[in-house]
C-alpha cells in the first residue's frame, strides 16, 4: 500500500516511474520537451513520463502509416464527461490539431495512433465516445472488446471527476477483466481548477487505475506520452496475449479485441471525423 509520504512526494513532481504516475507541474513540462537524445527529439516526446522500460527500448511515434501496416491491433476507448476534452486530446495526439471551440460530440468516432516499439508496430485504434448522459448506455457496447480504457475529467469541472467513479464502473462490469484503465486529469493548464492534483492521485490509490497523467490539449503536455504509455502498458502484456491466442486458436484470437463491433451493433461510427466530447 502506498504511504501517505508518496503524495507528498508526488506533488513535488518526484513521483518514481513504478507509480505510472506523470505529472506536468513545470513550465518546462508543459512546453513538452524531451530528453537530450535522439530519440527525444524525433518523437518530441517527454521521456521521463513514460511508463518505465528497459533502458534500450526504441520507441517511435509513427506518422502516415503507408498500407496501414502493423504487428499489433488493439482497442483503445476514451470516456469520461461531456466536455472534459476527450476530442481535443485524441486530435492533438493522432493530427497534432488544438480547437478552442468544439461543439460536444453526439455520436463515436475512431483514430489511428502508431507506435513502433524494439521494431514492432502497434495500432492503437482509439474510439472517442460522445459524453452525454442519455449515450451511456449505448458506448457499453463498445467497452467489450477494449484492451484499455482511458477515462478523462477536467480539473476546472468538479463533477466530471465525481463521476469518474461511473464511467469505472461501467468498463469494470462491460469489459474484459483484464482491460487496463488509465485515469486521466485533463485541462492542467487553465488556471481555475477546483479539482486538486491530491485528488486525483488519491482516486488512483483508492481505485486501482493503472496510471495517472496530466495533460493539457492545448499546449500538449502529455498528450502523445499519454497514447505512448498505452502501448507501452499492452506491449508489457504481450506474451500474455500471446499465449490467450493460442489457446483460442489463431481466428478467435484475433476477435478478442476486434476493431469494429460497435458497427455490427448498427452504431453509426466515422473515422477521423472532427468532434469534441
Amino acid at each position: 500500500m502506498e504511504k501517505e509520504t508518496d503524495i507528498k512526494e508526488a506533488k513535488n513532481n518526484n513521483t518514481s516511474k513504478e507509480e505510472d504516475v506523470f505529472l506536468a507541474s513545470s513550465e518546462e513540462n508543459t512546453e513538452n520537451s524531451s530528453e537530450e537524445n535522439n530519440e527525444g527529439k524525433k518523437n518530441n516526446l517527454n521521456f521521463k513520463n513514460l511508463i518505465s522500460h528497459p533502458p534500450n527500448t526504441k520507441i517511435e511515434v509513427l506518422d502516415n502509416i503507408k498500407g496501414d501496416k502493423f504487428d499489433f491491433n488493439f482497442k483503445i476507448i476514451v470516456i469520461g464527461n461531456s466536455g472534459v476534452g476527450k476530442s481535443c486530446l485524441t486530435l492533438k495526439a493522432t493530427k497534432d490539431i488544438f480547437q478552442e471551440n468544439f461543439v460536444s460530440t453526439m455520436g463515436f468516432q475512431f483514430y489511428s495512433f502508431h507506435v513502433k516499439i524494439n521494431e514492432k508496430i502497434f495500432k492503437l485504434q482509439i474510439w472517442d465516445t460522445c459524453g452525454q448522459e442519455i449515450y451511456r448506455s449505448l458506448i457499453t457496447n463498445f467497452y467489450r472488446t477494449a484492451a484499455l480504457a482511458i477515462v478523462v475529467y477536467s480539473v476546472t469541472d468538479k463533477k466530471s471527476f465525481e463521476e469518474t467513479e461511473i464511467w469505472l464502473k461501467q468498463v469494470k462490469m462491460n469489459a474484459d477483466p483484464n482491460c487496463k484503465i488509465f485515469l486521466i486529469a485533463n485541462k492542467v493548464d487553465l488556471p481555475d481548477k477546483v479539482v486538486t492534483r491530491e485528488d486525483g492521485l488519491n482516486s488512483k490509490k483508492e481505485h486501482g487505475f493503472e496510471c495517472y497523467m496530466e495533460t493539457s490539449a492545448k499546449t500538449g503536455v502529455n498528450v502523445k506520452e499519454l497514447f505512448v504509455n498505452c502501448a507501452l502498458a499492452l506491449y508489457k502484456d504481450l506474451p500474455k496475449y500471446d499465449k490467450e491466442n493460442e489457446l483460442l486458436g489463431d481466428n478467435e484470437g484475433d476477435n478478442k479485441f476486434k476493431l469494429n463491433d460497435g458497427i455490427k451493433e448498427g452504431i453509426k461510427v466515422e473515422e477521423n471525423e472532427d468532434c469534441a466530447c
